[in-house]
């Protein structure tokens, strides 16, 4: 969860050694704005954020400019959905290495939540929820759809340049036929934060050792990844596979000079993140 919001800060600005060399702050502001961390938990937090991030910057940012590099070959010719998803599943891949390193130190300040922040915390997701609903649930289809389409277009245009016509009518079409679920969506992140908030409540309540607070966050990652929702799990494999789709139709339309672009982009992001790597 620490470097989605990294690659979320990283994508937004161009910038993209700056945002990433201030990445354990801006990571330190956004979990206190769901927890309120008190005087105890603040130093410790900053202390496995650096730790964290420095072990990110010397493993990981390599494997992700590798990742970067292979992507250039690809976008100079049509790809396959499979093969979008296949980068898609190289990504995750890099995702649950990061998890994975984040848990154990995440235990250790799971069982030092109070009750005060739990509340601080549910407040916080209601927030969250009444700005996910605005976005996804409040509107007209075609006010929701139109937003989904902006969002789409921002995102092409982020690697390509400017879009022509045919090509913004392609993600339209992509989008209106989506079997995209804003309420089942909702309903899945109502069931993790109130698991969440129970599984706090727990490790609080019975003063969890941390090898017992680990075990439990493992297993709430894993549902989080693997919702215990058949219904949701369907609908995630569906919107991966039409997210696939869709890039590798969007891509089909490309020019040459917008892959030329394309190749352009990623290979700026590649030798931003070999030079990160290779500071301490």
């Amino acid at each position: 969860m620490l470097i989605m919001l990294a690659v979320a800060l990283l994508t937004a600005c161009s910038a993209i050694k700056l945002a990433y060399n201030q990445a354990p702050d801006l990571t330190y502001w956004w979990i206190d704005g769901y927890l309120d961390l008190n005087e105890q938990q603040t130093p410790r937090v900053r202390e496995e954020l650096a730790r964290l991030f420095a072990w990110h910057r010397s493993s990981e940012l390599p494997k992700t400019a590798s990742l970067l590099q292979k992507a250039q070959t690809q976008l100079l010719g049509n790809v396959s959905p499979a093969a979008v998803c296949s980068v898609y599943d190289d990504v995750r891949g890099l995702y649950e290495a990061v998890l994975d390193r984040a848990l154990p130190p995440a235990a250790d300040i799971a069982v030092t939540v109070t009750p005060e922040q739990l509340v601080h915390l549910q407040r916080k997701y209601t927030k969250n929820n009444e700005e996910y609903a605005r976005d996804y649930l409040q509107g007209s289809d075609s006010e929701r759809a139109s937003k989904r389409l902006k969002s789409a277009v921002q995102r092409s245009e982020m690697i390509y340049g400017k879009l022509e016509e045919a090509q913004i009518t392609a993600i339209k079409a992509a989008i209106q036929k989506s079997g995209f679920n804003a309420a089942l969506g909702m309903k899945e992140r109502e069931r993790r934060q109130k698991e969440a908030l129970e599984m706090l409540a727990q490790l609080g309540k019975t003063r969890a050792t941390p090898q017992a607070a680990l075990a439990a966050l493992r297993s709430y990652a894993q549902r989080s990844t693997s919702s215990p929702d058949p219904a949701y799990r369907a609908y995630a494999e569906q919107m991966t596979r039409e997210a696939c789709e869709s890039f590798a139709t969007v891509h089909a339309s490309t020019t040459p000079e917008q892959r030329a672009k394309a190749v352009q982009t990623f290979k700026a992001y590649e030798s931003d993140l070999r030079v990160l790597a290779g500071q301490k």
